[in-house]
């Protein structure tokens, strides 16, 4: 069965760069710097409103800066599975830094919180010298050393590696409308395979629409990714619970991974039998007399007896004449 990578996806609806790294006071973070560096990018989206940083891979978060000192609102995150990325062949683990949130916005995540894929928390915001809302944002790999000032004055998430935006997202066209990518030229997601052949609603059997064009089918929960799931129907042939997901059994060893948020779910219909109830009680049956078969002897006797009896009679009274006749002759 073929299989497919998973792929770091640039993770705003809209992208609005309002400030590349080369340039204001992104430069002095990494420029002519003797030591730490980082190579942030602004993040506006629409840049109207507040915008969501909407993952569209599973990260973790590693640290939450800003509440209760003087540390600009931020969070640290790391992918919970190895990425594909532009910058390099092989797989590795994707670590963001965000900048900006507001306050009330940054109390509702903590350490250890796993950001699903979709999950819509973090909204840009205005903390610290920020001036519109917007997200100030890096992109790293490697060894975390800290939030550290570098020889420019400039405080930088310092790992091992920073990357450039387009080093480190591919851009799906089917979730991220480019408004302005500030130079920088983004790879489109490799074409991944669709998956799954839907069937028609069924009330008698539990199933699952999938309504999202780019969820992921695997060959077990959380497990290969074989492509994406296609849009529509399925029978639902088993369910399983793996990090933090209800995994759905689609087809043969293809699994997706239930959200409300892309997908609905539909029990099957519970037939409603009939109620039982005993039997009307029935009057016993009357044994019927059978009808006793004629005994022909008895039947012959009998009319024997009836010819008989008037014969009989007939015959005394010859003889009682005669008895009379011979005592007279005496």
């Amino acid at each position: 069965m073929y299989t497919t990578k998973e792929y770091a996806i640039y993770p705003f609806k809209t992208m609005g760069i309002s400030q590349a790294h080369n340039e204001g006071n992104h430069l002095p973070h990494w420029k002519n710097s003797k030591n730490y560096s980082d190579k942030p990018w602004d993040e506006a989206c629409k840049d109207s409103g507040r915008d969501y940083f909407i993952p569209q891979n599973d990260f973790v978060i590693e640290e939450v800066l800003g509440i209760g000192n003087n540390i600009t609102n931020s969070v640290r995150l790391k992918s919970v599975n190895k990425l594909y990325m532009p910058y390099k062949n092989d797989p590795d683990y994707l670590y963001l830094t965000l900048t900006h949130m507001n306050e009330d916005n940054l109390k509702q995540v903590h350490k250890g919180q796993v950001l699903k894929k979709g999950t819509k928390i973090l909204l840009e915001g205005t903390d610290g010298y920020a001036t519109g809302n917007h997200f100030h944002i890096t992109a790293n790999l490697g060894k975390y050393y800290g939030l550290l000032k570098n020889s420019n004055g400039s405080w930088c998430y310092t790992y091992e590696k920073s990357l450039l935006p387009n080093e480190a997202f591919y851009v799906d066209t089917d979730f991220t409308i480019i408004r302005n990518a500030k130079g920088y030229t983004f790879k489109n997601k490799p074409d991944i395979p669709k998956i799954g052949t839907p069937v028609l609603r069924n009330e008698l059997v539990n199933q699952i629409e999938i309504l999202a064009n780019n969820l992921y089918a695997r060959k077990t929960p959380n497990g290969e990714i074989l492509g994406y799931v296609n849009k529509g129907v399925y029978d639902i042939l088993t369910v399983s619970d793996k990090d933090n997901y209800l995994w759905y059994e689609i087809e043969k060893n293809v699994f997706c991974a239930y959200s409300s948020s892309w997908a609905v779910l539909y029990p099957k219909k519970e037939i409603e039998k009939p109620v039982k109830t005993d039997d009307p009680v029935k009057p016993p049956k009357t044994p019927q007399e059978e009808p006793k078969e004629e005994d022909s002897t008895n039947t012959l006797k009998n009319s024997e007896n009836v010819v008989n009896k008037p014969k009989k009679g007939i015959i005394r009274r010859i003889i009682e004449f005669i008895i009379k006749l011979f005592k007279r002759g005496k």
